[in-house]
């Protein structure tokens, strides 16, 4: 009878540890100092988010829009997988979108999971969010302004790009949506992803030196992405390395495999810096260990 009671506390404590690691949402916040950003800019705040996967976190998201605007943000980016390809549920990611227009201009790009689902339901999510207000940036290029300071730069590398990238470099064959043998997706084409960010930089105007970021679902492929004119680099895609243990950026990451470098935070390549979501959703694997759902704030300032 003792033995029953002790197991049956054990597994509601474990029950109950994996609940809080996968719905429990995490508010990290960072500084990033760039001494050529224009005073006026200073004090901007961007939120981060990534990786919903068709995922609830209250009713209508209650949770994840009470922490965003707490954070009080001038924009916020998406950085892709706003639905899952393996429980897909449409309106989990419009619900959250429709509220976080609410909040600040909300700028995203697309994930691997928005290009596996079907092209004509995707579209028409992409019609909805449009329709709410949402700057889809797939392939774009856009400014933002705050508050009557010099414009800023958003740009956008779509997940199709980066598809492209990967077969033309010989990760995958033409049909393929995900490496098997080649789980780093090293063998991309570099030129292909540079010149479609140098169109895009082109695209955006505002001169060679206006404050640039730039939007991308991957993070593995930083140093293809750290060309001259981007500051900040936005990703998410690597949820955290999903079993996250002291000193590793966890256990296994899409695109990166076991123990990869690239999972959370910031890392810089040149005089660019990627800020990546650990995400907020799961798909195939359906745990958090150590490794809560997040909320990125970044504060940019022109001075440390």
């Amino acid at each position: 009878m003792i033995e029953m009671i002790v197991m049956t506390v054990l597994l509601l404590l474990l029950g109950g540890f994996l609940w809080w690691g996968r719905k429990s949402i995490k508010t990290t916040r960072y500084f990033y100092w760039n001494k050529a950003l224009p005073s006026a800019l200073d004090g901007l705040r961007i939120v981060h988010l990534s990786d919903l996967q068709s995922e609830y976190f209250g009713k209508a998201q209650r949770r994840i829009l009470e922490k965003t605007r707490a954070a009080s943000p001038d924009l916020i980016v998406f950085t892709g997988d706003l639905t899952d390809r393996n429980h897909t549920d449409y309106q989990a990611g419009i619900t959250l979108m429709e509220g976080l227009v609410r909040i600040a201009p909300v700028y995203y790009v697309d994930g691997n999971h928005e290009l596996a689902l079907p092209a004509e339901e995707i579209s028409q999510m992409y019609d909805v969010l449009e329709g709410m207000g949402v700057v889809l940036l797939r392939d774009r290029a856009t400014t933002f302004t705050k508050s009557g300071a010099p414009q800023m730069r958003l740009l956008g590398l779509s997940e199709e790009t980066i598809y492209r990238a990967k077969i033309s470099g010989g990760a995958l064959r033409e049909g393929e949506k995900c490496s098997r043998e080649k789980v780093s997706d090293t063998e991309i084409d570099r030129q292909l992803v540079r010149e479609c960010i140098a169109a895009l930089l082109t695209d955006a105007g505002e001169g060679e030196n206006a404050f640039t970021l730039l939007l991308v679902h991957e993070p593995q492929f930083l140093e293809v992405y750290a060309v001259p004119g981007i500051n900040l680099i936005f990703a998410g895609h690597a949820h955290g390395g999903q079993i996250r243990l002291p000193f590793t950026q966890g256990l296994f990451a899409p695109g990166q495999g076991i123990l990869p470098k690239l999972t959370s935070g910031m890392h810089q390549s040149g005089n660019s810096t990627m800020v990546i979501s650990r995400g907020l959703g799961n798909s195939t694997f359906p745990f958090r260990v150590f490794n809560r759902p997040e909320i990125v704030v970044i504060q940019v300032e022109s001075q440390q």
